[in-house]
């Protein structure tokens, strides 16, 4: 079988040399762009990296994904079912949690991960921008709820021109369609791909992470801001 025909049968994606340098150039801008904006209104404001694994027990997992969205594995750790990650979030809490306890973390701080996620999309074609398997980067930049600056009003337009300048296209703000449970407030980043406005990045204000805390969650998939960047060059 070729990998083009692999590619249309099983709706996963084979990247280049080239592609893969702008995915990492991409992760690169966007991290100093959000870690500059954060820093510039806030100097207390402290950035790190972790990494969590790919296999997680399902119970991690946030109740909005159902089986039907996620790719379970045959396999069960203490009675925990084993599924593939649809988003790194879970991990990256768990891991604050385990290594900053309750009293130790001081905020505001920031962690962030980039990694590949799965998920059983229905509509998985590279031309919808949805994919099997992806790279997402996520970062989770926690802070107190009495705090009076709203960081992502003073991200957003820096952060939609930094998408704008690696896509090659238009970029505009916007409600987001979907609220999910864990989110107070949920804005997209979309570009124009094939004519149409499509999202690149989410930013969420979530207060799912501990009472008093606030969470702006930065997730953008990184697949798709390669897409769009390739579409603008035809």
């Amino acid at each position: 079988m070729s990998t083009q025909n692999f590619h249309n049968i099983a709706q996963l994606r084979f990247w280049n040399e080239t592609e893969i340098e702008h995915r990492d150039r991409a992760q690169e801008m966007i991290v100093s762009t959000v870690r500059s904006n954060l820093k510039r209104t806030n100097r207390a404001w402290s950035v790190q990296r972790m990494e969590g694994p790919l296999l997680t027990p399902r119970d991690f997992l946030s109740a909005e994904y159902t089986d039907e969205d996620i790719w379970v594995t045959p396999v069960s750790i203490a009675d925990q079912q084993i599924v593939l990650r649809a988003e790194t979030t879970a991990s990256t809490y768990a891991f604050i949690r385990e290594n900053f306890p309750h009293k130790q973390l001081k905020l505001p701080a920031c962690f962030w991960q980039v990694g590949k996620s799965f998920r059983r999309e229905k509509t998985a074609t590279a031309t919808k921008l949805r994919f099997f398997e992806f790279y997402q980067l996520e970062m989770q930049c926690l802070y107190s709820v009495d705090t009076r600056v709203d960081y992502r009003a003073k991200l957003m337009s820096e952060l939609a021109d930094t998408i704008s300048w690696i896509t090659r296209s238009k970029a505009r703000v916007v409600e987001s369609d979907r609220l999910p449970t864990y989110s107070q407030s949920t804005l997209d980043i979309e570009v124009l791909y094939r004519d149409s406005w499509r999202e690149m990045a989410s930013v969420s204000i979530r207060t799912d992470f501990a009472p008093g805390v606030f969470n702006l969650e930065v997730a953008i998939g990184l697949d798709r801001i390669v897409e769009a960047w390739n579409q603008s060059k035809i």
